[in-house]
């Protein structure tokens, strides 16, 4: 095989490999996608009007799920709408926080190899939560927070194996809230509360996620 051939095969085999085609304008898809925080590996950092707080644990749980529409608007761009539930425990207070986000994204798709993308991703949206702590009906405070929020997935991947399924990881998400509410302190007293919050996670809020193309 002459130098100018294997040129050639190698030009080819890079196109192949480094661009992405295969996700084509028009295509759609449903998907649902599962996450769980153990809070052991992610930094955190809050700031809000009580204070501000650093941890790299948050003594706890969270166990996320939510459901995706997708659309590409054109070739590699997918535009999507989520809506997203969250339920995140602390039994040492003990406390329970429950979350509902309603959001936009949008993602672009690089083919790496055949049938699997990197696809970074970032959701923007209203976010609203409620937690509470102690025993209900006896020391119960609880907090209600409302606002916009936003999250990038920066190592997000998807791999297709068939035309109509595939299936998705994020191991990196940065996180960020401003929002506004209030806090009920049992007997009845409560404050107003606002502030902003800035979440980076790795590896500790992975996410898996499955998907129906049509």
């Amino acid at each position: 095989m002459t130098m100018k051939r294997i040129l050639i095969s190698i030009a080819s085999l890079a196109a192949l490999c480094f661009t992405a085609a295969a996700q084509q304008k028009g295509e759609q898809s449903l998907g649902l996608h599962l996450g769980y925080d153990t809070g052991v590996t992610g930094y955190k950092f809050y700031v809000f009007g009580m204070g501000t707080q650093e941890t790299k644990t948050n003594n706890g749980y969270n166990l996320a799920s939510a459901l995706e529409y997708s659309y590409f608007v054109c070739d590699n761009l997918r535009i999507s709408a989520n809506v997203a539930y969250g339920f995140q425990g602390n039994p040492e207070t003990p406390s329970s926080t429950h979350s509902i986000t309603i959001a936009p994204g949008i993602a672009y798709y690089v083919r790496l190899a055949d049938n699997f993308y990197y696809t970074p991703n970032l959701n923007v949206g209203f976010a609203c939560g409620v937690t509470g702590s102690g025993t209900l009906g006896r020391d119960w405070e609880s907090m209600t927070m409302y606002g916009l929020g936003a999250e990038l997935q920066p190592l997000a991947v998807e791999f297709r194996p068939t035309k109509k399924f595939a299936m998705s990881v994020s191991l990196c998400s940065l996180q960020g809230v401003a929002m506004e509410g209030k806090y009920d302190f049992a007997g009845g007293n409560g404050i107003n509360m606002s502030g902003m919050g800035v979440r980076f996670d790795l590896i500790s809020n992975a996410q898996v996620g499955f998907k129906l193309y049509f």
